[in-house]
């Protein structure tokens, strides 16, 4: 319904113009006709019956009139304003002086399209002032709806994030969808930040595992150069922009990858705890004026809802890096070691390979507790799992399952294989005992190992044979001391 009234309008401000040309011309032939007439009828009558003032009027009347027809052509608001007053200049006092009546100059109906040119004229701003109001708020309208859809977009993203590692992957997702809303963006990409250096981890137009191999510093960031690093910018006529801001090289590099296509670069970076981490370029391959200031507010409010996103991936990711790590040692929680445990366990069934498990019971930790305190035994687990970790290969996996309970899965080694490992941990226990106020104490530790399939099939089984093995080595430890 606001679309038709919108044409409706728009057909009537077409008409406009041409009805006041048409009442313009018709204005100044019926002047002319009626100047003429005026003359010639003044020619047949006696101009000296006339009193002084009425001749003052005739000759001022033709004088207006001329002026006032001149003037709808040159402005025609003070010409049909001439005209109006040439009708009461003439009307008012010829209610009242008799040879004023006797002019009959016939210009009052000259003067009836100054008023109707008057009208059509405010008429005609009154439309256009309406019809600026609307603009506006079609504008704003506009700014709200894009701006809503690109909330919608990031919210719609964002679950992901929570739930998915792979930051680069929803990089890209992002990117593509703000390709995709922004207008007349066209191709584009995000680089974060690595201390001095940017990375190319999204793109869209461009083939990303080239960009990759571009090295570029955050001093050669468009806005560095700028010296606009937290707001929007439009860069255009890429290839003028760097040339003149780039070192050879980086811009020799950057042209022979087809990375300065780009006529216009619509820019903005993205912040996070403070600090920029990274910045999101959308281009347009065709025109240096396709980007304006109504889309640097887009990219700036999707820069804002991208940081949005970020800080609550982090978040998330920190809560899910506390439950499965140990905030002690930094090794594998025990929830999570229950789910490392069976990843392993199904992948030794799937590969048809042995697997074994560890489980370490540390001794004497009450004793450092009772006689140098938790902060003194805290220091102490934290020397056996740094001593550990020096043993360990990359693919064998460290838990701490209780205060003192530690468990080392061995993916791929048999029971023979998993001793030998241990007898090079002790061996290292014995090299580097942990020093306190200048005393040293050798770390000890009961060990049991069961081994899958050679020991038992079943995890469950398996754990407790190792659960088994340990207290009785733990105990043989004991009294052999």
């Amino acid at each position: 319904m606001q679309r038709k009234n919108e044409m409706k309008k728009k057909q009537f401000m077409d008409i406009i113009p041409k009805t006041k040309k048409v009442i313009r011309y018709c204005a100044a032939i019926y002047a002319f006709f009626i100047i003429l007439l005026t003359i010639v009828i003044r020619h047949y009558q006696t101009f000296g019956d006339l009193s002084l003032f009425a001749q003052f009027m005739y000759i001022t009347m033709i004088l207006l009139a001329i002026l006032s027809v001149s003037l709808y052509f040159i402005d025609e608001v003070k010409g049909a304003i001439l005209s109006i007053a040439i009708i009461l200049i003439y009307n008012i006092p010829a209610l009242f002086i008799q040879s004023i009546k006797d002019l009959d100059i016939r210009i009052n109906l000259l003067f009836v399209s100054g008023a109707v040119i008057l009208f059509l004229h405010y008429f005609e701003k009154a439309i256009q002032s309406e019809r600026v109001d609307y603009q506006i708020l079609l504008s704003k309208y506009n700014q709200l709806d894009l701006n809503s859809k690109i909330t919608k977009t990031i919210s719609d993203i964002t679950p992901k994030m929570l739930i998915n590692d792979d930051l680069d992957s929803l990089l890209q997702t992002i990117l593509e969808k703000a390709v995709e809303l922004i207008p007349r963006a066209q191709s584009g990409s995000i680089l974060i930040r690595n201390e001095n250096q940017m990375e190319f981890r999204a793109a869209v137009g461009y083939d990303l595992d080239e960009l990759k191999k571009v090295k570029l510093r955050f001093e050669d960031m468009y806005q560095y150069k700028l010296n606009m690093l937290y707001e929007p910018a439009v860069i255009k006529d890429i290839k003028t922009f760097n040339k003149k801001n780039l070192n050879v090289e980086t811009n020799t590099t950057m042209n022979e990858k087809d990375m300065l296509t780009a006529k216009a670069v619509l820019t903005c970076s993205f912040v996070l705890h403070g600090k920029i981490y990274g910045f999101i370029n959308l281009d347009n391959l065709d025109d240096f004026d396709a980007f304006n200031e109504q889309d640097k507010a887009y990219i700036k409010h999707l820069a804002s809802q991208i940081e949005l996103a970020l800080n609550n991936h982090i978040l998330v990711d920190e809560i899910y890096t506390l439950s499965k790590t140990d905030s002690l040692t930094g090794v594998h929680s025990r929830k999570h070691y229950e789910k490392l445990i069976k990843n392993a366990y199904n992948d030794a069934i799937e590969k048809k390979k042995a697997f074994s498990i560890a489980v370490m019971d540390v001794n004497y930790l009450k004793k450092i507790n009772d006689t140098y305190g938790h902060m003194v035994g805290d220091e102490y687990l934290i020397h056996f799992v740094e001593i550990i970790k020096e043993n360990l290969k990359p693919q064998d996996i460290l838990s701490r399952t209780g205060g003192d309970e530690f468990v080392i899965i061995f993916p791929e080694l048999d029971l023979h294989q998993s001793l030998d490992r241990i007898k090079e941990i002790r061996k290292t226990f014995n090299e580097k005992p942990f020093v306190y106020e200048d005393l040293e104490h050798i770390v000890d530790f009961g060990c049991g190992i069961a081994c899958y399939p050679m020991d038992n099939e079943d995890l469950l089984g398996l754990m407790r044979i190792a659960d088994k093995r340990m207290y009785d080595n733990k105990r043989e430890r004991k009294l052999s001391k």
